[in-house]
């Protein structure tokens, strides 16, 4: 069983654990429990590190065919899952064309075509299990109508008329889970230092650049005399957009919105510029011999009112 809870280790540190790249031999139970990524679909979790692929061996309780695969349900004793292997696509012109069958063999030797279909019809031997066969399979974990299944890269029957590659991987699996799925994987506190720093780097540089969009606003403002303005009036001019478009986590349309609220926030707090009436999105432009004056009395004599009410 997992932990209910679990701090996902960050996607750029997974290459770090060798079990990401491995074929991970697990209880067919475990791949049913894993618990998905929230940064990467496809990607799941036994206890702290990731795992992408697996390796199973078990008997096949089901068998569905469809045009293009079969869908073999194996079961390995702790649980089953459905398996999805392609049907082999092998050059049928070439091997199965009428001139094929009249070839002569000389030399008591057999000619290219004739062995590339032989060695077809074993693989399509191989490769159609039968109820009660033992298979392994190897493939990657995929949630299918909210069922999980495994999409085979490699599979085939096994021929273990003694048991003993079974009973080789009953002790086999215990000892990997001990030794190394249930070991939980470390960052290197040096990489762990990084990723956290870099994450302060872009805090402060995204405060930096609201900072300076902001100035950038107010110069404009300035040196165009503008007296009142909206906010999607600056959103449209290139030297601003150019300022804002540098933020480290993106440049779409909404992150550049948010970043000239935040700017103009920046200059609500400073007074540089004021709102007013009834429309909330038009901004004035505070002229200091002007504007601020007459607000500052208006907003004294409301008060004044209230306090004789």
């Amino acid at each position: 069983m997992q932990p209910a809870s679990q701090v996902e280790t960050p996607s750029l540190l997974w290459g770090l654990d060798p079990v990401f790249f491995a074929f991970a031999k697990l209880y067919i139970k475990d791949i049913l429990e894993l618990k998905e990524s929230q940064q990467v679909p496809g990607i799941f979790f036994y206890k702290e590190h990731p795992i992408k692929q697996v390796d199973i061996l078990g008997t096949v309780v089901y068998v569905r065919e469809k045009e293009n695969f079969h869908s073999y349900g194996v079961d390995d004793g702790t649980g089953v899952i459905s398996c999805t292997c392609w049907k082999s696509t092998a050059p049928t012109e070439l091997l199965y064309s009428p001139g094929v069958a009249a070839k002569q063999i000389t030399n008591g030797s057999k000619d290219l075509d004739e062995m590339m279909r032989e060695l077809h019809e074993v693989e399509s031997d191989k490769s159609k299990m039968e109820i009660g066969d033992l298979m392994r399979v190897r493939g990657y974990i995929k949630v299918f109508r909210q069922q999980r299944e495994i999409m085979a890269s490699t599979f085939y029957k096994v021929e273990d008329p003694t048991l003993n590659i079974q009973i080789t991987r009953m002790f086999e699996l215990p000892y990997i889970y001990r030794n190394v799925y249930d070991k939980p994987f470390t960052v290197p506190q040096h990489l762990k230092n990084s990723s956290e720093e870099q994450k302060e780097h872009n805090i402060v540089t995204q405060t930096r650049l609201v900072a300076l969009l902001s100035e950038k606003v107010n110069d404009f403002l300035t040196e165009n005399k503008i007296l009142n303005f909206y906010q999607r009036e600056l959103e449209g001019v290139k030297s601003l957009i150019a300022v804002a478009s540098k933020s480290k986590d993106g440049s779409n349309s909404r992150q550049i919105h948010n970043i000239f609220k935040e700017a103009i926030n920046l200059l609500l707090a400073r007074g540089v510029v004021f709102r007013k009436g009834q429309n909330q999105e038009v901004y004035q432009v505070t002229d200091q011999e002007k504007e601020l004056y007459k607000l500052t009395l208006t907003i004294i004599q409301e008060d004044c009112r209230r306090q004789k009410l």
